[in-house]
């Protein structure tokens, strides 16, 4: 699939006292959350806003492996200048992964 919007992931990792953001840019297509999604999280307190349905391969690059090979994954997406808490990913078959977002 080609995706023609471009957002940023990013991940943050620590060293002591310092917290380091690592901002990896990502080709993405931007779509809505359903309506049954939508409200389901609501009722648990959570409010999705988008899903980006971003290529493996380019989320991959976003994924940190620290020393003892801990992995920190992507925990914000910036979007059109807009920053969105990572809510929670979905890999669907087909070599894509799905960032569900919200503020």
């Amino acid at each position: 699939m080609v995706h023609n919007d471009e957002a940023k992931l990013v991940t943050l990792t620590a060293s002591g006292a310092t917290v380091t953001r690592t901002e990896t840019p990502v080709w993405c297509t931007k779509k809505s959350v359903s309506y049954k999604e939508f409200y389901a999280a609501v009722e648990v307190g959570i409010n999705p806003t988008y899903i980006f349905e971003i290529d493996k391969d380019e989320y991959d690059r976003a994924v940190i492996i620290e020393t003892g090979g801990t992995k920190k994954r992507p925990t914000e997406l910036i979007f059109d200048g807009e920053k969105f808490n990572i809510i929670r990913t979905f890999e669907p078959v087909g070599g894509t992964i799905e960032v569900t977002v919200g503020l």
